[in-house]
């Protein structure tokens, strides 16, 4: 419960009356509204990670990066053998090359053949046949144009580069293994966008309406407050809860990737008697404060709840209104 010391604590400053209360040396019991809160355990998760595969076939000739290593986006991770790529790349540049010729030749002779053609020179047939020649003369550049981009693109997949900013978890290929298009080659994660993943039990679903309700506390205690929220509209049927995901702020240095957190869910307020620990009489299991009957202190047995910091929750023997001591322990030593 210490981790909603600081609710407690704007609560009671909020009424005004504590320190005045404790400075005096009495208090005087009121009911203080408290948020309803839930812990639940949190895992930090990546937004972008993933796995880089091969999409092209070929030998590892270059591994530029090792697990743990942090990457750019854009930097080279690992490259593939590309003399099947470079050599395919040129045939099919030499076949463009040819494609360009025979269509010039074809389209100078249906220029020539539409000169000739209202002078009765030529026939109808030669008129459609070399308009044909001249079609297919065309399309095949275009044909041999596709063929030069996809073998540029197949040249340009035996460079794997980072598709952003990341570290590198896990290397599925050494130096020198043979790969084909699908082989895992490197997983990382990026560290610029971060959330946390948890569960709701089914009671408290209907009661989540903002992202407003949701604090995460990192190990070291920094509190961070999400920026969006995802609840998932099924239950797992095993644990009967709904999965959640809460983004965090980008760029956050104080949380990393598998992490484990606490979450805190604010689900409303409830109406709590609460007195400082300072004013509380422990013998063995009983529990008692000096109630203030005009100037006399009459030893009061109570029954206590919750902690909450500095204060306890009295769930029995005492009613608003009602003036303790502050300092019982002061009072019991003399």
């Amino acid at each position: 419960m210490k981790l909603i010391t600081w609710s407690i604590a704007v609560a009671l400053a909020a009424s005004g009356h504590v320190m005045a209360q404790q400075n005096s040396g009495q208090y005087t019991v009121k009911i203080e509204p408290l948020p309803q809160i839930i812990h639940l355990d949190g895992v930090v998760q990546a937004v972008n990670q993933g796995t880089v595969a091969a999409q092209t076939s070929g030998r590892v000739v270059g591994l530029h990066v090792d697990v743990n290593d942090y990457v750019k986006q854009g930097a080279v991770l690992l490259e593939i053998s590309a003399v099947q790529q470079s050599a395919s790349l040129d045939a099919a540049q030499a076949q463009l090359a040819s494609a360009n010729a025979q269509n010039r030749e074809a389209q100078a002779q249906v220029a020539r053949y539409r000169q000739l053609f209202p002078k009765g020179a030529i026939s109808r047939d030669q008129m459609d046949s070399a308009e044909a020649r001249a079609r297919t003369a065309a399309a095949a550049v275009k044909s041999a144009q596709a063929n030069v981009a996809q073998a540029k693109e197949s040249l340009g997949y035996t460079s794997v580069t980072a598709p952003y900013d990341g570290v590198v978890t896990k290397r599925h290929v050494e130096l020198g293994e043979t790969v084909a298009p699908g082989t895992p080659l490197l997983s990382g994660f990026s560290l610029d966008q971060l959330r946390v993943e948890t569960e709701i039990p089914q009671r408290y679903q209907r009661d989540v309406e903002s992202v407003a309700q949701f604090d995460v506390v990192a190990p070291q205690g920094k509190r961070i407050v999400p920026t969006e929220f995802s609840l998932f509209s099924y239950a797992d049927p095993q644990s009967h809860t709904f999965k959640m995901r809460l983004q965090l702020p980008d760029n956050l240095e104080s949380l990393v990737p598998g992490m484990w957190v606490k979450t805190e869910f604010r689900y409303g307020e409830r109406n709590t008697l609460l007195i400082p620990n300072s004013s509380v009489v422990r013998r063995a299991e009983l529990t008692s404060v000096y109630r203030v009957n005009g100037d006399k202190r009459v030893l009061n047995p109570v029954r206590l709840g919750q902690e909450y910091g500095d204060y306890v929750e009295v769930l029995s023997g005492l009613e608003e209104g009602d003036v303790i001591s502050s300092v019982a322990l002061a009072i019991e030593g003399k």
